[in-house]
C-alpha cells in the first residue's frame, strides 16, 4: 500500500508542473498577441 502512495506522490508532480508550465505559456503568448495589437511593448 505504501509503495502504491509513493508511486501516486512521484507521478503526480511532473503533471503538476506541466500544468503550471502550460498556464504560464498560454498568459504570455496572450500577452504579447495583446501587445502586438495594441502596438505597445511587451516589456
Amino acid at each position: 500500500m505504501g509503495t502504491w502512495i509513493f508511486a501516486a506522490y512521484v507521478l503526480v508532480w511532473p503533471a503538476l508542473s506541466l500544468a503550471v508550465l502550460v498556464v504560464l505559456s498560454v498568459s504570455v503568448a496572450r500577452d504579447l498577441r495583446a501587445a502586438k495589437r495594441e502596438k505597445r511593448d511587451f516589456i
